[in-house]
């Protein structure tokens, strides 16, 4: 692909990605486990949390407690995220910022769930029982459902992945006596628009073979430089301007040798590798909203 290409190849289409196994998980959820769940964790991705909110699931909570977890808070801008928490809140979200991976966040997240379900425990407590709470967890996929049930649990209890997808099977999981945890697929709805369809590409909710990497590459340079210069101007090792999105593209594809023969360039490559990297935070801590 020439540099023209990538550069003037701008998708307009809706991306449309709805398997059977979400289209019956999100059924199974709005009929059967919606009506004995007391609370619910969204788990959202801290480097792209919007697009990670499912419109469809307001429908089907039908008023139950939500609890937004701002996970994989270790990769994300944490003063963005800051600003986007005080957004939810003042539309009425309760949130919390979370490392899945990280243990000491476990207590946080119990705390948060006593919380939501304070009056519910008051008044159990005052009849003098002390049941079992049920939590469904909810998010796209690849948002870290299960690490974050594996970190409360303290054992690895489910399957987790950084392949969207990957669980398939609603799964209960109990973390303490007080608390059990239902570990459900990642839920797409049917169709996105373009600038959410590629924030939940570039944080890796959606599957690479649904993108031109290459042009995905460049778009996600050209987003990063105009949010957070320095920090490609870091990475980069260049202290001037770039007004050329292909001359920075081409220096790291230079860089990190995907060269082909006639000394072309590859794209495909570098595109793959470049968002590989800030999925691993290689760019350093970033908020793409």
């Amino acid at each position: 692909m020439s540099k023209n290409e990538i550069a003037d190849n701008v998708t307009e289409k809706k991306i449309n990605w709805f398997p059977g196994h979400m289209k019956n998980a999100l059924q199974d959820i709005e009929d059967n486990k919606i009506t004995i769940a007391d609370c619910i964790l969204y788990v959202l991705d801290s480097r792209a949390p919007t697009a990670c909110i499912n419109p469809k699931v307001d429908k089907i909570v039908h008023h139950k407690p939500i609890i937004y977890v701002l996970n994989k808070i270790d990769l994300a801008d944490e003063k963005r995220i800051e600003e986007i928490q005080k957004e939810y809140e003042a539309e009425g979200k309760i949130t919390i910022t979370s490392n899945s991976s990280n243990n000491q966040f476990r207590g946080a997240v119990k705390n948060a769930l006593k919380k939501v379900l304070s009056d519910k425990i008051l008044r159990n407590k005052d009849k003098g029982i002390t049941p079992t709470y049920k939590v469904l967890v909810l998010g796209v996929p690849n948002t870290g459902k299960s690490t974050l049930i594996n970190m409360l649990s303290g054992e690895r209890k489910t399957k987790a992945s950084n392949t969207p997808g990957v669980t398939r099977a609603n799964q209960w999981i109990r973390i303490d006596e007080m608390f059990i945890l239902c570990d459900t697929p990642g839920i797409l709805w049917p169709k996105f628009d373009e600038e959410i369809s590629k924030n939940l590409a570039y944080i890796g909710c959606l599957s690479d073979k649904q993108f031109d990497m290459s042009d995905l590459g460049y778009e996600l340079m050209k987003i990063l430089y105009e949010k957070y210069p320095e920090n490609i101007k870091q990475k980069f090792d260049v202290d001037y301007e770039f007004n050329d999105f292909i001359e920075l593209y081409d220096r790291f594809c230079i860089k990190r040798g995907f060269i082909m023969r006639k000394n072309e360039i590859d794209y495909t490559r570098a595109g793959k590798a470049f968002i590989d990297d800030f999925r691993a935070g290689k760019f350093g801590k970033i908020t793409l909203e």
